[in-house]
């Protein structure tokens, strides 16, 4: 099994760390890491308790992809005979990268789209969905958005919906709600997700689905309170627009209702930049012939991402205490039964969170964030069992997380449950 990652970064070698580890527990074929990055040097420190995957790993160094998209035949023997080519880099490169899998007959995982567009809101249709037909001509397969939300969130949701369709009773999905908690506690002001990519996220306009009708508020302008399962306090979640709204009103069109809220400590400090007006992209004339946003001021002060040594060193120290992430869906039915006309309603919540975060110092994933853990495990489990069950499912198109339960059967799907929680993390199922 060979596999291209184009970009190293946080997420990549957690995401590289869990697929080698799997194959190394079921003692699949041989397998081989080519990561495509710009600096070695820097992508390596990613790594840094990972000194036998570096070891059977290749490095393709190139001062820009676009030299790889432009010439893929120049690089032929480092990407030929590529089992999966892994954009883990920007959502920019997708369609780059999908050309060059489809060019070079290997399957594709992203982890991210570009949605933040009036062609996608439009259309309700994710950019990479439109090279569906031909990777289906050529039985490849190209997992889209993946992650733990979107992504392994999407998955429990299209296992748990997919199930009802087996029941001897009639029960609809009237509304998904997906809540999300990012909450760390440190000492200092420390991000877990690139500030960048934050800010553009919460300074776009929420858009949810209410009676099949696409709408939007302003940031922030509403709220709710939410109690997370393994969280000890009450958070309070505002609406936000991400991937999964568009995905599952794409899956599940019957479903009216579908919003998303996220809240944490890391939220707060967005809303209050929001409400303060730092965010904005007016202009500030302070000297001749300049003109600096404050948006652009903001996102150069904000503090960056850290090392992996960093991060590791704030556990150790303690200027990290505690940090956890969760994503629970609440899915409302309405359940008829045959003898009795009417309808009864009840929520079903299922989701994951993951609260152990400080245990990472002990395991070969010290220096990840709260968010890069779980997001990078999810994304390489469900990378892993698809590439395992592609001879025995016909899995090829372009396919979002929801799909697979109904492609993957009842036993990969519990054995992608069971591995979820060997990595610490929880399993959220119940009824409200």
């Amino acid at each position: 099994m060979k596999i291209v990652f184009f970009g190293v970064g946080a997420v990549c070698s957690v995401m590289a760390r869990v697929v080698y580890e799997l194959s190394k527990k079921s003692q699949s074929e041989k397998l081989e890491f080519i990561f495509v990055v710009r600096n070695i040097e820097k992508s390596k420190a990613h790594f840094f308790k990972n000194e036998e995957l570096i070891e059977t790993a290749q490095f393709l160094e190139a001062d820009s992809f676009e030299k790889i998209f432009k010439n893929p035949k120049e690089y032929k023997n480092h990407l030929s005979k590529a089992t999966i080519f892994i954009n883990s880099s920007i959502p920019s490169y997708n369609i780059p990268i999908m050309n060059l899998a489809l060019e070079f007959g290997a399957n594709y995982a992203d982890l991210a789209s570009d949605i933040y567009n009036e062609k996608v809101i439009e259309t309700l249709k994710f950019e990479q969905q439109y090279l569906d037909e031909e990777f289906n001509k050529k039985s490849l397969f190209a997992l889209i958005n993946l992650g733990i939300s979107p992504g392994i969130t999407n998955f429990l949701i299209g296992e748990r919906i997919y199930a009802f369709s087996n029941l001897p009773y009639v029960t609809k999905v009237t509304k998904i709600e997906i809540n999300l908690l990012e909450e760390i506690q440190s000492k200092q002001l420390i991000f877990s997700w690139s500030p960048n990519v934050a800010i553009e996220e919460i300074s776009y306009k929420p858009l949810y689905f209410k009676k099949n009708k696409l709408k939007s508020i302003e940031p922030f302008s509403k709220s709710k309170t939410y109690k997370f399962p393994y969280f000890k306090n009450y958070a309070e979640v505002y609406p936000v627009f991400q991937e999964e709204i568009i995905s599952l009103k794409q899956s599940f069109e019957d479903v009216e209702d579908i919003k998303m809220f996220v809240g944490g400590n890391e939220i707060e400090l967005m809303k209050n930049l929001y409400q303060l007006n730092l965010l904005s992209n007016k202009y500030y004339y302070g000297y001749k012939d300049s003109q600096i946003s404050i948006n652009s001021i903001i996102k150069n002060v904000i503090p960056k991402m850290k090392s992996p040594e960093v991060i590791e060193e704030y556990i150790k120290n303690k200027t990290i205490k505690y940090a956890e992430f969760s994503a629970i869906a609440d899915i409302s039915l309405e359940i008829t039964y045959p003898e009795n006309p009417k309808k009864v309603k009840s929520i079903e919540s299922i989701g994951v969170s993951f609260n152990r975060y400080t245990d990472l110092t002990k395991t070969p994933y010290s220096g990840s964030t709260y968010i890069s853990y779980p997001t990078g495990i999810g994304a390489g489990i469900l990378i892993y069992y698809t590439i395992q069950n592609k001879k025995r499912n016909k899995i090829k198109g372009v396919l979002v997380s929801e799909k697979l339960p109904a492609l993957l059967g009842a036993t990969t799907n519990d054995i992608i449950k069971r591995e979820l929680t060997s990595y610490k993390i929880n399993l959220i199922n119940s009824i409200k």
